[in-house]
């Protein structure tokens, strides 16, 4: 499913690649060597290590620039395992934040559009977000989802909002704890 990406949200995922770029050009030569990533961003990186003041600022937004066009996932986890960043935490922090505000801006049309057909809106409409999200995180209950977005749109009070991201963070941090289980569980026998 594509989904519109707004202005704001590209300059929040281009500064987080900023800061990505920021921690990368501050690695060691050894790090930047065990880096899962192509040639030429290993050469850039070592390159704007040695430089200083605006010359680096530029040499990590290049850097940044070129990480858009790059699978940026294994740099992320090879940051979190060696040096306990809290940068893939926050990326994924954020596109929880965008899934809720993306379920939240579905309730509102749907209760719009039930408005104007003069109906109630229950739990029986129909969210892509949440589809979506119910792929994600197989454990998730959809009906909670479509429950909590529903009580928010009526009352719009921020406990809805905050319910809504905890259940979406519960089922993130449910599925994570289950295939960290999966991968420390499977280990040969003897």
């Amino acid at each position: 499913m594509e989904q519109f990406i707004s202005r704001s949200e590209h300059k929040r995922r281009g500064k987080t690649l900023e800061e990505l770029a920021s921690e990368l050009v501050n690695l060691s030569a050894s790090e930047i060597k065990r880096l899962t990533c192509e040639d030429f961003l290993k050469e850039e990186i070592k390159s704007a290590s040695g430089m200083s003041g605006g010359a680096k600022k530029r040499q990590t937004k290049y850097i940044a620039k070129c990480l858009r066009q790059t699978d940026c996932e294994p740099l992320f986890s090879f940051l979190d395992e060696k040096k306990g960043s809290k940068l893939k935490e926050n990326k994924v922090f954020h596109e929880l934040e965008r899934l809720r505000d993306d379920i939240i801006s579905e309730a509102l049309i749907a209760m719009r559009e039930a408005a104007t057909r003069h109906e109630k809106l229950d739990s029986s409409w129909d969210s892509e977000t949440i589809d979506v999200a119910a792929h994600q995180f197989p454990g998730i209950d959809k009906n909670s989802l479509k429950n909590t977005a529903i009580q928010y749109v009526r009352s719009r009070k921020p406990t809805f909002n905050r319910e809504l991201f905890r259940l979406l963070k519960a089922a993130r941090d449910q599925q994570q704890f289950g295939d960290d289980a999966d991968t420390s569980g499977s280990q040969p026998e003897e």
